[in-house]
């Protein structure tokens, strides 16, 4: 009988030890346990901007951009060279989307909008205003692909 309780009485850590390892095991929720949000991490990287201007509509603006994350916000990316202007823009990341809440970027561009992030994390469909500091609002669409 003895036996029997001390096997059994050694058992009881087994449930806690199991739903561990499952709960390890899954990327995503161990990234979160460590402060780390999984889909800024897929989004790193180089990426091709093709980008429709409203106001400059006779040009289909194409280049590359870099996504990183940002240092001081956990659920958060850096957009170098964003829009074309080798600036840095903030935007933070919710489910599978983008926002870049109204900022100034460097040389003066106030800028705003949201992106969604595809399944496959290899393409961001983007829509924002861009003023230059003239008052006259660009309203762009773009489509950013993972190179």
């Amino acid at each position: 009988m003895k036996t029997l309780y001390n096997k059994m009485k050694s058992m009881k850590w087994l449930p806690a030890l199991l739903g561990f390892l499952i709960l390890a095991g899954s990327c995503e929720v161990a990234e979160d346990l460590m402060g780390l949000n999984a889909t800024v991490a897929k989004l790193e990287g180089e990426w091709t901007c093709d980008e429709d201007s409203e106001i400059y509509k006779s040009i289909s603006s194409v280049y590359s951009v870099t996504i990183s994350p940002d240092p001081d916000n956990d659920n958060g990316v850096i957009i170098d060279n964003f829009y074309g202007i080798n600036a840095a823009v903030y935007a933070s990341v919710s489910g599978m989307s983008l926002i870049i809440s109204n900022q100034t970027a460097s040389g003066g561009y106030e800028i705003s909008g949201s992106g969604i992030i595809s399944s496959g994390y290899d393409e961001i469909n983007w829509t924002y205003t861009v003023d230059d500091g003239s008052g006259v609002i660009d309203h762009v669409t773009a489509i950013y692909t993972k190179d």
